[in-house]
């Protein structure tokens, strides 16, 4: 496999940065589809990962993170990207390259996604006040936690077709290789 020159990553992080931040930008003012807008801001960072460019990919989910933090009109509009969202894609391109094992790879990424989840929820409370105890949810919470994993194989599942989308039809544009 070829590598990319230092200036062609620079470029597809720069892109991948402005294309994550609008995507958070829309999911913060868009009444509708902020699931989908997260989900695509997401898969921005996996563009240098894809590479084997793991400094840039976290450069990616640096900027991305900051800029929202000053661009966006709210601030909390910007945790889910930064708690688990930005770097889960890093995280899960490393560990399929290192893990051959698809069930381990599944149970360490859902324990992934719990561990940034349970971090996320303690700084909206910490550093935003949010108030669990205003959420009125007619679910026990170990019928959450179940959706909530199930949630996160599905996302783990799309996120993958992604990939493989983006290494099939948009990366040998971006990069023939010969």
């Amino acid at each position: 496999m070829r590598r990319l020159s230092g200036a062609k990553l620079i470029s597809l992080g720069a892109m991948c940065t402005a294309l994550g931040v609008l995507c958070l930008y829309a999911a913060a003012v868009l009444p509708t589809g902020r699931v989908a807008l997260y989900f695509l801001a997401s898969l921005f960072v996996y563009v240098p990962a894809a590479e084997s460019a793991y400094l840039g990919a976290v450069g990616v989910y640096l900027a991305t993170g900051v800029l929202s933090l000053l661009i966006l009109p709210s601030r909390a509009a910007a945790v889910p990207y930064i708690v688990l969202l930005g770097h889960f894609g890093i995280f899960k391109t490393w560990f399929d390259s290192v893990m051959p094992d698809k069930v381990v790879q599944s149970a360490i990424k859902v324990l992934y996604c719990d561990v940034f989840t349970v971090l996320g929820a303690f700084a909206a409370i910490k550093l935003f006040g949010f108030d669990m105890t205003t959420l009125s949810v007619a679910l026990p919470i170990w019928a959450i936690v179940l959706i909530m994993q199930a949630a996160f194989l599905a996302y783990d599942k799309l996120y993958w077709m992604c990939q493989r989308f983006y290494d099939e039809r948009i990366r040998p544009a971006i990069s023939p290789r010969r």
